[in-house]
């Protein structure tokens, strides 16, 4: 995982090719203007999608992990909690490669705050838990950027 501030992206330039894309396509373009759904930037190898969603309660979502794609997520309006989870994992939901996702319910590891110009990078096969509610929020507009590892 990656966590930091959305001034501090380019320092993370080098990992992954990717990533890479992503990052320098963050930094030439207006991801606030985005509309709702998807919006391709390089094929399926790279893309985002906006979305609206209401935060739940912790115990309400799932751990989560992806097998193809990691996720840069970062909300553009309002704020949510989320989780990581580093130890055991039982599985609740297998892997689907039609949706690149596998289900888990797990303890929680490390836990952050997006919302204030921050952002997470979630690795391949890392179980994050996002879209938890922040205490005094409400609704949130995030972007989940997909970049193909």
């Amino acid at each position: 995982m990656l966590y930091d501030r959305l001034e501090n992206l380019e320092q993370y330039t080098g990992l992954f090719e990717n990533l890479d894309r992503c990052i320098e396509w963050i930094q030439e373009n207006d991801v606030y203007a985005l509309p709702l759904g998807k919006t391709e930037i390089q094929g399926e190898d790279l893309f985002v999608n906006v979305m609206e969603i209401t935060p739940k309660a912790e115990e309400e979502i799932p751990f989560e992990s992806h097998s193809q794609y990691m996720d840069l997520q970062m909300d553009l309006e309002g704020s949510e909690l989320f989780q990581v989870a580093l130890g055991q994992l039982k599985t609740t939901k297998p892997y689907d490669p039609e949706t690149d996702c596998a289900f888990f319910q797990a303890s929680p590891s490390i836990a952050g705050v997006l919302g204030e110009d921050r952002f997470a990078v979630f690795m391949v096969e890392e179980p994050h838990k996002p879209g938890i509610r922040a205490a005094g929020t409400g609704n949130l507009k995030k972007a989940v950027f997909k970049i193909r590892r």
